[in-house]
């Protein structure tokens, strides 16, 4: 084989892998693969019209694999089939029973996660991993996680969209994913930026190592939810990371209470206590005490 067919070939290869991890999307009952088929029966049947199908597929991921999944999307519930070995678990989330969601994109790796009462009354929560390109396959679904709200006009969108330039200069990262971040006809009350919080750690050869106690995180208080904007978790296999983010949304009715304890070093902990026993902590420096107590009144 000539150098160049070679070249040829491992550039084909390559090409192969990249493409074995996008999801796909399903139009036909005959692209289901044969695995899901009776369960797709089941829950289907063949006379209702057809739902939102996405296949995703198996990822190598450190430290470990993900499954392979059949999502299947309807105006009433989010369905997922998730192939374990040899046997398919059957999940059923009805979109009136969701009490949030976070996605998370770390440069080619992302995720969508749902929390929620399953079909069967159970508290759950379900993360479907798949690769950056195929995040655009769950657009719909986003938006059914977090309904549309009355439309207050393009101008008043803006203004609200605007609340946070006063971050340009402090974050300019959080900034956009703040104005990002909100729906149409939302409001903002407040908005709390916590810088990364670091302490010493080791100190070697006159060279301090520091422990990162928590990342960089925005939480933004609105009339209607509750976002929780991180930046993504750094390792040493993605130093790139810090590029990334994680987004939470969790609308106000889900939520039971805000506390706000101390934490070691004159630190504070913001508590959000959720339905269904989940609390999400939030670590903040003492200097924004005055801000979180504001927050607390506020909710």
């Amino acid at each position: 084989m000539s150098q160049h067919s070679q070249s040829q070939e491992q550039v084909l290869t390559a090409a192969k892998q990249t493409m074995a991890a996008w999801s796909r999307l399903i139009e036909s009952y005959d692209e289901i693969p044969a695995i899901y088929k009776s369960h797709f029966d089941q829950s289907f049947g063949r006379e209702r019209d057809f739902p939102h199908v996405i296949w995703t597929p198996a990822l190598e991921r450190f430290p470990r694999r993900t499954t392979e999944k059949l999502i299947c999307d309807t105006k009433e519930a989010l369905h997922i089939f998730e192939k374990i070995g040899h046997q398919i678990e059957v999940t059923c989330y009805p979109y009136h029973d969701v009490c949030g969601s976070e996605v998370g994109i770390v440069l080619l790796d992302s995720w969508l996660t749902v929390y929620g009462k399953t079909s069967k009354g159970e508290a759950s929560a379900s993360k479907i991993e798949v690769n950056t390109t195929s995040l655009r396959y769950f657009a719909s679904i986003q938006r059914k996680l977090r309904p549309a709200l009355d439309d207050t006009g393009k101008a008043q969108f803006a203004l609200e969209k605007n609340k946070f330039n006063v971050l340009a200069k402090v974050n300019f990262k959080f900034m956009n994913f703040g104005r990002d971040s909100l729906l149409p006809g939302e409001t903002v009350a407040q908005f709390l930026l916590q810088p990364e919080i670091r302490q010493p750690w080791l100190t070697l050869f006159g060279k301090t190592f520091y422990k990162t106690l928590s990342l960089a995180h925005l939480t933004i208080l609105t009339d209607h939810e509750l976002i929780l904007l991180q930046d993504a978790d750094r390792n040493k296999d993605s130093k790139l990371s810090q590029y990334g983010g994680v987004w939470q949304y969790i609308p106000l009715n889900c939520i039971e209470t805000l506390t706000v304890s101390e934490a070691d070093n004159n630190r504070l902990t913001l508590s959000i206590h959720c339905q269904q026993g989940r609390v999400i902590n939030r670590l903040f420096e003492e200097s924004q005490r005055i801000e979180l107590e504001r927050l607390q009144s506020q909710f």
